[in-house]
């Protein structure tokens, strides 16, 4: 009887040793990270269960971890060990890897860990300065161009959001040694395509003749003690930044036309050659005779002033008694006008009407004259100091926008844009609108007036002849 009850009371005590044991294994498998570390705080100190923690740079946490926690899941297999990061601090340079297990698996990981790290390639940052005016071109349409080189190279490229009036803009390589050679080179190469078509297009536009005469040939160019003014780069196409411009035609300090110095003004010159070559043939002419003249037709005429054929639209018939009818033209790629006997106006080869006009209306967006108009000095000071139809480059910036009445006679005109203008290819720069406010000939807008101007130039995002 004694021996069966001590039987039964023996297994009993083997079954709940064997439940207890089953249900720690069960809470060792289950526990978390924070039970963990209360865990280690019980076992005695000749535990061979181990925590090593190490400092990982950021930019390799990533690769270590692999795409979807392959890298760090195959160590973790190879060392029979458990391994997570710390909390991400943006203030902390290194991520902390918290490795645990046996002693051994422990050394393994880290061993495996120091391994894959020594093994990936260095990576390193340059920096290049680059010309305001390319940093279109390395970009490219839509960022194509930037991305093809990065691809190409496999190196991130990438522009800082630097001051966009200075000269040049940084440009930051980030890769390995060899890839930011690559990319260098393909930058570079760039670069050079840009130098040499701006060579081109300077030696091209250098050929420009004068369209009218100087008014006062032996006037000095510039007015004694010109003020300083900050030489800006030219930038094309960047908000608040300053494009070069010809100005092709004026009336006065608040009505004038710019043209845009670019490949859109070589086209143009070559655009007069053809036309000139063409209708000074009296076989040519023949075919385009136009039986009426009517306001608003777009015509060829030619210029008296240097006998060369120009786009034109009708804007006025001026009917006589006592001679043929008369049209006053305006030329719509210069911005002036004249008047020349419609039997002299011819109709405009098709092929001659693809390129854009370029005239672009402006005004002086800073200044009002003194006094209801602008006196006929100022206005000769404004001819001579921006070298009117002379082609020499000004500097120039959107300042805001108009509306103005349009002089065109069928069709409507977009916003007249204000600029600023500098002549800043002289020994000293000058600022037009400040020198003519220094001469006495006009005076600056109201704080209130140049504050709405000004604010409405936060809209314009590229500079352009279609644009404007």
């Amino acid at each position: 009887m004694r021996s069966s009850v001590g039987t039964k009371t023996l297994t009993t005590l083997l079954g709940v040793s064997l439940v207890g044991v089953a249900s720690y294994l069960v809470y060792l498998l289950f526990k978390n990270d924070d039970e963990d570390d209360d865990y280690m705080s019980t076992l005695p100190k000749t535990s061979r269960f181990k925590v090593i923690e190490l400092r990982i740079q950021k930019e390799m946490v990533r690769l270590l971890i692999g795409r979807n926690g392959k890298t760090i899941k195959q160590i973790e297999q190879q060392s029979s060990t458990k391994i997570n990061f710390k909390s991400y601090d943006p203030d902390v340079a290194d991520r902390v890897c918290v490795i645990k297990g046996s002693l051994e698996g422990c050394n393994i990981a880290e061993n495996l860990i120091q391994e894959f790290i020594a093994s990936q390639p260095v990576l390193e940052v340059c920096d290049m300065w680059v010309p305001q005016s390319f940093v279109g071109k390395i970009i490219g349409r839509c960022g194509e161009q930037i991305m093809e080189i990065s691809s190409l190279s496999g190196a991130k490229i990438n522009f800082t959001d630097d001051d966009r009036s200075a000269p040049t803009r940084r440009l930051v390589i980030k890769g390995t040694k060899e890839q930011i050679l690559v990319a260098k080179s393909y930058i570079e190469d760039v670069i050079k395509q840009c130098e040499v078509n701006q060579q081109r297009l300077n030696a091209s536009l250098a050929k420009r003749e004068p369209r009218l005469p100087l008014k006062n040939p032996d006037s000095p160019k510039t007015p004694k003690e010109t003020p300083k003014v900050e030489k800006i780069s030219s930038m094309p196409g960047q908000p608040d930044s300053q494009f070069d411009v010809y100005v092709s035609a004026m009336v006065d300090p608040s009505h004038f036309w710019l043209q845009i110095v670019g490949p859109k003004a070589t086209e143009l010159d070559q655009l007069v050659d053809d036309m000139t070559e063409y209708y000074n043939k009296p076989d040519n002419r023949e075919f385009h005779v136009l039986d009426k003249v009517e306001v608003g037709d777009l015509v060829a005429a030619l210029f008296k002033y240097d006998n060369k054929w120009y786009r034109a639209e009708v804007l006025k018939i001026i009917e006589s008694n006592t001679s043929e009818p008369e049209a006053e033209l305006y030329y719509v790629d210069y911005g002036d006008t004249d008047v020349v006997p419609c039997k002299d106006t011819y109709e405009i080869r098709t092929d001659f009407l693809q390129l854009h006009f370029q005239a672009i209306e402006c005004y002086l967006s800073r200044i009002d004259p003194i006094g209801a108009t602008w006196s006929e000095e100022a206005v000769d000071k404004f001819e001579e100091w921006t070298h009117v139809a002379q082609w020499k480059k000004l500097s120039a910036k959107i300042n805001g926008y108009t509306e103005r009445e349009k002089t065109r006679a069928k069709r409507e005109g977009s916003p007249v844009p204000g600029v600023d203008l500098f002549d800043v290819t002289n020994e000293r720069d000058l600022d037009i609108a400040e020198e003519l406010v220094k001469h006495g000939f006009a005076v600056f807008k109201k704080e209130n007036e140049l504050r709405l101007s000004t604010s409405r130039t936060t809209s314009t995002s590229n500079i352009s002849v279609e644009s404007i």
